[in-house]
């Protein structure tokens, strides 16, 4: 009886804790099965923090800001969860992105990125990215650090290497009638990173050393990869991802994100910043509960094992003479 009482004991105390340790510990094995894929990290972490309220203060925010990719961003992502969008704040949205007020607020910046490749606003930032897509903006950057070495100051050699190979890529893509823009594509991104100081020294030196060394496989795959975000979800979200991107090999993680999520990618960046794309921080934790929820399942089993045990225990013991008992008649 003292051992049924306390194997049940146990039972009911590893039952209990089940309620606390079960639920995170399975969050902990999703977050372990998802691996390498940035979209169903995403996801996972977006079934945590984001709801109705926060949806809606997100795009009141981007539209207090004159951000209407962002807010349109934000409603698309709403909309692929079912998650309610007021009809007021989503007609605000369509009126922020029209081509018309766009082109009225941007117009000007867009034409002095295109000819300087200087840009403070997301505006100039297109314009400068749309003279990288001509060799006019190549032939432009190669020129401005000509000048700079030529009086002895600091010359980017990120922006050099890309701007050789952005001219290369240039006369492959109309010799292939497009075949090669992604690639075109993600020279552009790149420059437009490193202009704004969206892009990590790690991957900055990376790419360095990939041109230098003409790394050619490894760096067209780079950015190839950055050419298929900003064609699937845009040039700020490709400029947001790469805040994220360490080094090289990791741009296949924003690539994956940005062809699962498209036009919401943006709103999962801004989100989700890092942890959109690796499982951050909180996977130590996670790791722990995982660890937890194994144990209690083993002290279930183990706990249930040993109550059955003590239960049918009186059924097959049976009373046998010692050893001693059965050799005495012999020895007398």
């Amino acid at each position: 009886m003292t051992r049924f009482l306390a194997a049940l004991s146990f039972l009911l105390a590893f039952a209990g804790a089940a309620h606390w340790v079960v639920p995170p510990g399975r969050e902990a094995l999703a977050y372990v099965v998802a691996g390498d894929d940035a979209a169903r990290i995403a996801d996972l972490q977006l079934d945590r923090v984001l709801d109705g309220p926060r949806v809606a203060a997100e795009i009141e925010s981007a539209l207090a800001a004159d951000d209407g990719e962002l807010a349109a961003s934000f409603v698309a992502l709403a909309d692929a969860r079912g998650i309610p969008v007021d009809a007021g704040l989503r007609a605000r949205v369509t009126v922020e992105t029209s081509g018309a007020t766009q082109a009225a607020r941007g117009a000007g910046r867009f034409g002095w990125g295109f000819v300087t490749g200087r840009a403070d606003d997301l505006a100039g930032l297109a314009g400068a990215t749309a003279g990288d897509l001509t060799v006019w903006g190549d032939v432009r950057d190669l020129g401005r650090e000509g000048w700079h070495w030529a009086r002895g100051e600091d010359v980017d050699e990120l922006i050099v290497g890309l701007s050789a190979a952005g001219i290369a890529a240039t006369g492959v893509t109309y010799a292939t009638l497009g075949a090669s823009v992604p690639v075109r594509t993600g020279l552009s991104v790149l420059k437009g990173a490193r202009r704004t100081g969206a892009i990590g020294i790690r991957l900055a030196e990376d790419m360095t050393r990939l041109l230098r060394r003409g790394a050619k496989g490894s760096a067209v795959r780079v950015v190839g990869d950055l050419g298929a975000v900003q064609g699937k979800a845009g040039t700020r979200a490709a400029l947001l991802g790469l805040r994220h991107v360490d080094e090289a090999a990791d741009a296949a993680r924003l690539r994956r994100l940005a062809e699962v999520k498209g036009g919401q990618t943006l709103a999962v960046l801004k989100t989700l910043g890092r942890g959109a794309l690796f499982i951050t921080e909180a996977m130590a934790k996670l790791a722990w509960w995982l660890i937890a929820a194994a144990a209690n399942l083993v002290g279930l089993i183990a706990s249930f094992n040993a109550m059955v045990v003590s239960m049918l225990r009186p059924l097959w013991r049976k009373r046998r003479p010692s050893l001693a008992g059965r050799w005495m008649p012999v020895l007398a």
